[in-house]
C-alpha cells in the first residue's frame, strides 16, 4: 500500500513558528522554503520509481545482449571484423574496453553468459549495487570495443547506466529488499504476519533525496534541448520533410516501414516531422520546470506526465520503425524516472480490488509453509491477504489454502459462546494458489496461468509432493532466532558510502558539463573563446578540457554530443556490396551469403540490424581505411563460418554503393553511384586504385 511517507510533499509543509519576526528568522524561513521547493522539484525520487526503473533497465539490457549476440563473434572475436591486436596496434580512441581480454569464441560466449547472469541479477534486484557497477563496466566495454558501430544510442545507454549507479535501485521491488525484510523480523504466528508495521525498513518507504535527481533532470534537458536547437536545417524547421527523407534510408528502416512508406501522404509525413520537433522542444521544459501549484492544480505533476508521454511517443515510434540499436529504448527507460508519488497513488487505487481479498489458512507448525507465508506477507503491498492458523487436522494437512469465498458465518446457538469461531471451508490446490497470486500487485497478470492445464496439473502435483517433505528438504524450521539489529558499523558504512556516492556524482556531472561545452556545436566556440579570454586576462593556462576531465568522460565514452539527424536529415543512402569469386566460380557477397545486389534504387530495406548498418556506413570512409584489411581477412574466413570449402574466395571487389533518397512528394530513389573501394586476390591485402586510374 502507498503511504504518506512515500510522498515528498507530505514532509514539506513548513510550519511557521510563532517566534517574533526577525531578520534571522525570516532568512531561515526563506531558505527552508527554497530547499523544500528545490527538493520537491529536482532532488526527491520515489523509491518505487527506482525499483521499476531497475526492472525495466534489467529487461532492456537482457534484450540488448541478445541483439548483440547475433553478431557476437563477428564483432568481438579475433576472427571477426576487428581483432583485438588491430585495435591495440591502431587504437580507435583512448578508451577502455574490458572485452580486449576476450578473443576466442569460447571465452566470449562464457563472458556473454556472465553478462546475462549479471543483467538477470539486476532485473530481480539481487546484489543490486554490485550488479549495477558490473553492468556499467560490461556495457561500456561492449560499446567501446568496436567504435565503427557506435552511435548516439550507445552513448545514451552508457549514460543511463552511469547515472543510475548513483541511485539505490534495489531498495524496492527487489530480492535484496525482500531478504532484508526477512532478516529484519521473523514472524511465527498469524497475528505477527498480519502486523505489517515494521516489516520493511523505514528508509525504504521514504523518497530518495540526492543530487542525482537534479543531474538526471539536466541530462534529459541536454539530450532534447540540444537535439532541438541543432536541427536548424530547412528539413526540420521550414519544409518539414525530414521524416520523408529518413523513412527512405533503407539501411536503417525496418521492412514494415519499407513496405508501407509509399502509401503515407506527404502531409502526414510533415505532421510527423512537426510532432518530433515540437516534442523535442517541449521535453526540456518538462524536465526543468520547478514545482508549481495553482490552487489545487499541480502544474509540475502534469508537466512531468506530459514529458513522460512525449518521450515514449517519440522513442517507441523510433525504435519500432528504425534500427537504431539501444537509442530509443534507453530513453524509454530514462523516462520512467519521471514517475512521481502521485502516479503511484493513482496506479494503486486503479489496481487494488477488494474483491480479491482472501484469508490464507496455513499450518503454523510447518517451517516451509511459514516461510512461504512470510514471503506472501511482504509481497502483499495492497493489504488484501489476511493470515489465519489452521484450526483442524484437516486444515493442517493441507499445509496452505484459502477460506472459500462462499463460506458463510453460522450463528452460534450458545449465548455464552462469545469466542466461538465461525464455520468455514478451506480449499487448496492450484485454484487457491491462483487466488492468492491474484491478490498481489500485478498478480492477475500471472494468476490465470495457474488455472490452465498443464500448469494447473503440475501445480497440484508439486503441492502434493511438497506436503511433509519441503521443510525437511530445504531445512526450514519454525523455531528461528529473531532478526538481529543492524550494527553501528553498518550505519557508519552506509553514511560513508552515501557521501562518497554524492561526491562522485558531482564530479562526474562537472566532467559531463565540461564535455558538453567542448563537444556541442552550439557551445564549443563560445566556451573556447571564453577560456582564452580568461587566460589572457589573468595570465592563466587553462585548457578548455583538462586531461583529468577528458579521462573521466572519454575513457568509458560518457560523451555529450546531441545532434541526431542534425542539422538536416540523411538524404543519401548506401551500403557495402562485395562481388567475390569463389573457388567454384560463383559470384557471392560474403556479408549476405547471396549473389551481389547492386540495385539500391528499388531496395525496400536492407534488413540489417543496427550493428551492420553502422559498420557498413563507417568502414567505407577514408578515416576507416586502416580497418579495411581486417575486414578483408574476415571475408576470407567465409569457409570457416559456412563449413564449405568451395566458399574459398579467390578474388573480389568491394564497393560502396549509394543513391539519393526520393525527393519530397515522390517515392523513387535516384542517382545511384558505385564506388570501388578496393580489389583483392586469394592472399595479400586490399589493392587500392591510384587516383585517376
Amino acid at each position: 500500500m502507498s503511504s504518506p511517507s512515500d510522498s515528498p510533499a507530505s514532509k514539506t509543509t513548513s510550519t511557521r513558528s510563532e517566534e517574533p519576526t526577525t531578520l534571522q528568522g525570516w532568512l531561515f524561513r526563506q531558505l527552508t522554503e527554497f530547499w523544500v521547493l528545490a527538493r520537491n522539484s529536482y532532488f526527491a525520487i520515489d523509491r518505487r520509481t527506482l525499483g521499476l526503473t531497475r526492472i525495466l533497465l534489467g529487461f532492456y539490457l537482457i534484450t540488448d545482449l541478445f541483439r548483440r549476440g547475433a553478431a557476437w563473434e563477428d564483432m568481438f572475436s579475433d576472427k571477426g571484423i576487428l581483432p583485438t591486436w588491430v585495435i591495440l596496434e591502431r587504437p580507435q580512441s583512448n578508451h577502455f574496453s574490458f572485452l580486449h581480454g576476450f578473443t576466442t569464441a569460447p571465452e566470449l560466449w562464457a563472458l556473454w553468459m556472465v553478462m546475462l547472469a549479471t543483467f538477470v541479477a539486476l532485473l530481480v534486484g539481487y546484489k543490486t549495487k554490485v550488479a549495477q557497477i558490473l553492468s556499467l563496466i560490461f556495457v561500456t566495454s561492449m560499446n567501446g570495443r568496436v567504435l565503427l558501430v557506435e552511435n548516439g544510442g550507445y552513448v545514451v545507454q552508457s549514460l543511463l547506466l552511469l547515472w543510475t549507479c548513483f541511485m539505490p535501485l534495489g531498495d524496492r521491488f527487489s530480492v535484496d529488499g525482500l531478504l532484508a525484510s526477512m532478516r529484519r523480523r521473523h514472524e511465527r504466528t498469524a497475528d505477527e504476519l498480519n502486523d505489517r508495521t515494521e516489516m520493511v525498513d523505514e528508509f525504504r518507504m521514504k523518497p530518495f533525496i540526492s543530487v542525482i535527481g537534479l543531474v538526471l533532470c539536466l541530462q534529459i534537458f541536454a539530450i532534447y534541448y540540444f537535439n532541438f536547437i541543432h536541427k536548424f536545417g530547412p528539413g526540420w524547421k521550414r519544409d518539414f520533410n525530414a521524416t520523408h527523407y529518413v523513412m527512405y534510408v533503407d539501411r536503417m528502416v525496418t521492412p514494415i516501414i519499407a513496405a508501407t512508406r509509399d502509401y503515407i501522404p506527404f502531409r502526414a509525413q510533415q505532421f510527423l516531422t512537426m510532432a518530433v520537433i515540437a516534442s523535442e522542444g517541449i521535453i526540456p521544459f518538462c524536465a526543468l520546470l520547478p514545482q508549481l501549484v495553482i490552487g489545487d492544480f499541480d502544474v509540475k505533476l502534469w508537466v512531468k506526465r506530459v514529458g513522460l508521454t512525449l518521450i515514449n511517443f517519440l522513442h517507441i515510434g523510433f525504435g519500432s520503425t528504425f534500427v537504431l540499436g539501444p537509442f530509443a529504448w534507453a530513453l524509454c527507460v530514462f523516462s520512467s524516472l519521471f514517475l512521481s508519488y502521485e502516479d503511484w497513488d493513482v496506479t494503486i487505487r486503479a489496481l487494488r480490488r477488494t474483491k480479491r481479498a482472501r484469508t490464507v489458512v496455513f499450518d503454523e507448525t510447518s517451517g516451509a509453509t511459514l516461510w512461504l507465508c512470510r514471503i506472501l506477507a511482504r509481497l502483499d503491498r495492497f493489504g488484501l491477504l489476511t493470515f489465519d492458523a489452521a484450526r483442524t487436522e484437516e486444515e493442517r494437512a493441507l499445509r496452505i489454502g484459502i477460506v472459500a469465498p462462499t463460506t458463510r458465518t453460522k450463528a452460534s446457538t450458545d449465548e455464552d459462546a462469545d469466542d466461538a469461531l465461525p464455520a468455514r471451508t478451506v480449499v487448496s490446490g492450484h485454484g487457491a494458489l491462483a487466488q492468492i497470486v491474484a491478490a498481489l500487485p500485478i498478480g492477475p497478470v500471472f494468476a490465470w496461468m495457474l488455472r490452465v492445464p498443464p500448469l494447473s496439473w503440475a501445480t497440484d502435483r508439486a503441492l502434493s509432493a511438497a506436503r511433509g517433505r519441503a521443510s525437511k528438504f530445504f531445512g526450514f524450521t519454525v523455531a528461528r532466532p529473531e532478526g538481529k539489529p543492524v550494527s553501528h558499523l553498518v550505519h557508519v558504512t552506509r553514511i560513508g558510502g552515501r557521501l562518497f556516492s554524492e561526491l562522485a556524482c558531482v564530479v562526474m556531472f562537472l566532467a559531463a558539463l565540461n564535455q558538453a561545452l567542448v563537444e556541442l556545436w552550439s557551445t564549443q566556440k563560445r566556451y573556447k573563446e571564453w577560456v582564452a579570454e580568461v587566460n589572457k586576462e589573468h595570465g592563466w593556462k587553462l585548457d578548455p578540457q583538462e586531461d583529468e576531465m577528458r579521462t573521466l568522460t572519454h575513457k568509458m565514452r560518457f560523451l555529450q554530443g546531441w545532434f541526431m539527424f542534425s542539422p538536416n536529415p540523411v538524404t543519401v543512402d548506401g551500403t557495402i556490396v562485395v562481388d567475390a569469386v569463389t573457388a567454384d566460380g560463383r559470384h557471392l557477397d560474403p556479408f549476405s551469403y547471396a549473389p551481389p545486389d547492386f540495385d539500391l534504387i528499388h531496395a525496400k530495406s536492407y534488413g540489417y540490424n543496427q550493428i551492420w548498418s553502422d559498420y557498413f556506413n563507417r568502414i567505407q570512409g577514408d578515416g576507416a581505411r586502416a580497418y579495411q584489411k581486417p575486414m578483408l581477412e574476415y571475408l576470407r574466413r567465409l569457409p570457416e563460418r559456412t563449413g564449405k570449402p568451395n566458399d574459398t574466395l579467390v578474388s573480389g571487389e568491394v564497393y560502396w554503393v549509394s543513391d539519393h533518397n526520393p525527393k519530397p512528394r515522390t517515392t523513387n530513389s535516384y542517382g545511384q553511384q558505385k564506388t570501388l573501394l578496393f580489389t583483392f586476390g586469394p592472399t595479400g591485402g586490399p589493392n587500392y586504385q591510384k587516383p585517376g586510374t
